[in-house]
């Protein structure tokens, strides 16, 4: 299992990203009828009667607080990367195994109302889960008397991509700046992330704390080429923040110091190898236009948190010289409105 299964597996070890991912994604009728401080993990390895090992990601036990039988609640949290096509049939072959050594541990009498088991997906990946949600879909039709005896078996799903950022940063939680993070762009997405969820994440929430930190420089910081090793110790949040801040300073000036090379490099590709010193060349225009829209995006994202669609298409439809003069803008604008005003 690769770094990146393995801290999300640890996320949802935590109680309070078990909680907001029900409470504030789930979000169905169910979830209010659970005590989240009555909260416990349980064992998620089954053994078959052929004694095969299987094994879930985490089950997590609640009572429910409207005091009727049966008294608990499971939730079974699956992580996923990658589409899996088998995923209905796990869910039914985990179900099976969960009731068969959940009655094992019961007396005969407590068998006629066992306790709900609800299963969840957790995509993370960049394409779609174009896999079916219920077992039942995968089995073929006999004639309508047959249906009642057809498998019922269906999973919630959560993907990650599904949710727009004003979404994900209106819920003022780790679990959105988790789906935020994961789904970021380029380094001033990540860093408008870990600043709301170093406020979002409680102090006293060291393990969880720990958990982000270390997932960011193992996971998030090596996607955008800044691997784990060029980082000297494990840093705090604070400091992973302040790292990043820096790193899009020196970057921004990196960009300006070369005349634009993201401009440069698409002038290139269109055959204009002099460069951008020769002036405003046809095919080359294009390409630096772009390049400058992209750092006044960045600036202006690091001052003034996420863009509406309607901003960043603004400055993506913009000309140079209007980029140039919105770029010194927002050195000393107190609003975004100061930045385009005539």
């Amino acid at each position: 299992m690769g770094q990146h299964d393995l801290s999300y597996r640890l996320f949802f070890t935590h109680l309070s990203m078990v909680r907001d991912l029900l409470e504030k994604i789930v979000a169905e009728p169910w979830v209010r009828l659970l005590d989240f401080g009555s909260g416990e993990r349980v064992n998620a390895s089954f053994v078959s009667g052929k004694h095969d090992n299987r094994e879930s990601d985490i089950i997590w036990k609640f009572r429910r607080k409207d005091g009727k039988e049966p008294a608990e609640v499971y939730v079974l949290i699956e992580l996923q990367s990658r589409p899996d096509p088998s995923m209905p049939v796990r869910f039914t072959a985990y179900e099976g195994l969960f009731y068969e050594d959940l009655m094992a541990g019961l007396p005969p009498a407590a068998w006629r109302k066992l306790p709900p088991l609800i299963p969840i997906v957790v995509y993370n990946g960049g394409g779609p889960w174009n896999v079916a949600t219920d077992i039942g879909s995968l089995i073929g039709d006999l004639d309508p008397s047959a249906d009642v005896y057809r498998a019922r078996v269906q999973y919630c799903l959560v993907v990650e991509a599904a949710y727009s950022r004003q979404f994900l940063a209106a819920l003022n939680c780790p679990i959105g700046d988790l789906f935020w993070i994961e789904m970021s762009r380029d380094w001033g997405e990540v860093q408008a992330g870990v600043h709301r969820l170093r406020r979002n994440l409680p102090p006293e929430e060291q393990s969880l704390r720990r958990a982000f930190e270390t997932w960011l420089q193992k996971v998030i910081l090596p996607r955008f080429g800044l691997s784990a090793d060029d980082v000297s110790a494990a840093l705090t949040l604070e400091e992973l923040e302040t790292m990043l801040a820096e790193s899009i300073d020196r970057w921004n000036r990196q960009v300006r110091e070369e005349g634009l090379k993201e401009g440069l490099e698409k002038g290139l590709e269109t055959g204009l190898e002099k460069g951008l010193e020769k002036g405003r060349q046809e095919g080359r225009q294009e390409g630096r236009q772009e390049g400058e829209a992209r750092v006044v995006l960045q600036l202006l994202r690091l001052k003034f948190g996420p863009l509406s669609p309607e901003i960043e298409e603004r400055v993506r439809s913009a000309d140079t010289e209007r980029l140039l003069e919105w770029s010194g803008r927002v050195l000393t604008a107190g609003r975004l409105q100061d930045v385009f005003a005539d």
